[in-house]
């Protein structure tokens, strides 16, 4: 898991952590991008990268020349890490669902490089279709996680090879109560930013695009599961290494 996502991870939870305990009101003016660096000791692209999740939710407004607004404190979308698993179970059911993403992150996005270039318009048509469910089922974790592994056989389904589908039928249906656990963990949000995202990149037949789009998001939930355990045993600390080189961003 890279630094980067780890970080930007951690960035996500200080903007809802405020969103969420009346820091921030509605209507709002955020703190600017280079206010958030300093006070978080991160660089400009980590929290460009976490102010965009919130944008794509509609629970951020970005106004060109003034700055970034709260339009609701409405966050369903994130998990309430105040109703999860006992802590007796919390560690084996935390191990399984890495297992099961870092598994399925040596295929699929090998997958979707192949699928991607010749996508039909069923297959963006039916993406769209569960893409749609997903985002009218925030707070019904049934539906939800069922229109989640839809979109992700579909995507299996349109590579024709019933070996792949047995693979990925096996690792969805059959290990649905790990699909909940994990939405019960981390929310709705990932789920609902990154198929919008992996759906944009087959729209334009783009393979790469939706390989690297499709293994960032089962990278960052994996990242998400890590900064859970994290924030449960008290370790808040967001900090990163300096950048360096003429990679760095100016802040």
């Amino acid at each position: 898991m890279g630094e980067k996502e780890s970080v930007t991870g951690r960035i996500i939870v200080y903007i809802r952590d405020n969103i969420r305990n009346g820091s921030w009101k509605v209507g709002e003016k955020l703190p600017s991008e280079n206010e958030m660096c300093k006070l978080l000791n991160v660089s400009r692209t980590s929290v460009r990268s976490a102010l965009q999740q919130f944008i794509a939710l509609g629970i951020l407004e970005s106004v060109h020349g003034k700055g970034t607004f709260l339009l609701t404190n409405d966050l369903t979308v994130f998990a309430d890490t105040q109703h999860e698993e006992s802590a007796v179970n919390r560690e084996e059911a935390i191990a399984s669902m890495k297992y099961l993403l870092e598994f399925r992150s040596l295929f699929e996005p090998g997958v979707c490089a192949k699928v991607a270039p010749d996508a039909s318009e069923e297959l963006i048509a039916r993406l769209e279709e569960l893409l749609n469910i997903m985002k009218s089922s925030v707070g019904d974790p049934m539906t939800f996680v069922k229109a989640d592994m839809d979109f992700h056989l579909a995507l299996c389904a349109a590579y024709h090879n019933p070996l792949l589908m047995d693979v990925m039928t096996n690792v969805s249906q059959k290990k649905i109560d790990i699909y909940h656990m994990l939405n019960t963990r981390v929310g709705y949000y990932g789920g609902i930013y990154y198929h919008s995202l992996i759906l944009e990149a087959i729209k334009k037949h783009d393979g790469k695009l939706t390989r690297n789009t499709m293994l960032e998001h089962l990278q960052r939930s994996i990242s998400d599961l890590d900064i859970g355990q994290d924030t449960e045993s008290g370790e808040t600390g967001i900090a990163e290494p300096e950048e360096s080189g003429p990679g760095k961003d100016e802040t």
